[in-house]
């Protein structure tokens, strides 16, 4: 483009004043710094823009042609501009979040919750995915952040452990007579279980603990959500695999009970991840200082 923006806007102000000291006035520069940037835009055009009347001046049929391009590709600018400086005040954009559907539930959730209250204006997407997916899902460019379980590797990403999450069995009334008594992982085994499907990240994880000690697992329920698992002990169909710090409510009202292990599960962590090579915007930023809040030492 010949020119620059600068240039425009004096002749789109003269335009619309049709004059150019009105022009000096309305940008508060001096008449002869607006006649000399006319004379610029008309010298890189190689065209006269506008001839002058006995009060003001009047575009010539090049100017107005330009005036029709111009005067839209300006405010369109001036739209952009004023986006991004509601966005540098999160007045306004858009915010997307990769996250499993527990994780949602019980932790993002909340967080979430305080977020919008402080920026209402911002728009949440939160797309629920199994951490594998939703490691892809950011490294795509799909999210700008990522909660997943622990371990999540790789150079190209930033990350943070932001929640330590126990694997633990319960069980309901029916098997009232395990409270007290601590089960080998061999002895578990023996007894119905409810479990995750396979493909969650947390099933496989436990799966491998068991397998270390030379025990397979193998459920007589699987299922897709961690709600359900809690339901179904509740029920009395078996010992579920949940997870300790998101079956408090039950546990706390004697509902269900936690099945002791002589030799408990280790803790795992859940992740914040961010890609390397993606410097976060502004909504991101602040969902990072809250999700961070009480969070362990950076782990990069």
């Amino acid at each position: 483009m010949n020119g620059n923006l600068e240039l425009y806007r004096v002749f789109l102000t003269v335009a619309g004043s049709e004059s150019f000291s009105a022009a000096a006035r309305e940008l508060f520069v001096s008449q002869s710094a607006v006649s000399q940037s006319v004379r610029q835009l008309e010298d890189a055009l190689g065209a006269r823009l506008f001839v002058r009347r006995a009060r003001g001046v009047s575009l010539t049929e090049e100017g107005r042609q330009l005036l029709g391009y111009a005067e839209p590709a300006l405010n369109l600018l001036q739209a952009g501009e004023e986006r991004v400086q509601r966005m540098r005040q999160l007045l306004g954009g858009d915010l997307k979040i990769g996250a499993g559907d527990t994780i949602s539930r019980y932790f993002l959730l909340p967080r979430l919750k305080r977020f919008h209250e402080l920026y209402p204006a911002i728009h949440l997407h939160v797309t629920n995915r199994t951490s594998a997916e939703t490691l892809e899902l950011l490294r795509s460019g799909g999210v700008e952040l990522a909660l997943v379980n622990a371990p999540a590797e790789g150079e190209d990403l930033e990350m943070w452990e932001c929640l330590t999450l126990h694997d633990v069995f319960v069980a309901g009334g029916v098997f009232r007579e395990l409270k007290g008594r601590s089960l080998t992982r061999k002895e578990l085994a023996e007894y119905p279980l409810v479990m995750l499907e396979r493909l969650s990240s947390t099933r496989r994880q436990v799966d491998q603990c068991f397998l270390q000690s030379g025990v397979e697992l193998s459920p007589e329920i699987e299922l897709g959500a961690h709600d359900l698992l809690l339901d179904f002990a509740r029920s009395g169909l078996g010992i579920a695999s949940v997870i300790r710090e998101f079956a408090q409510e039950p546990l706390s009202s004697g509902e269900l009970f936690e099945v002791k292990l002589s030799e408990p599960l280790p803790e795992r962590a859940v992740m914040l991840c961010r890609r390397r090579d993606m410097q976060p915007g502004p909504a991101a930023e602040k969902l990072m200082e809250l999700l961070r809040e009480g969070m362990p030492c950076e782990k990069e």
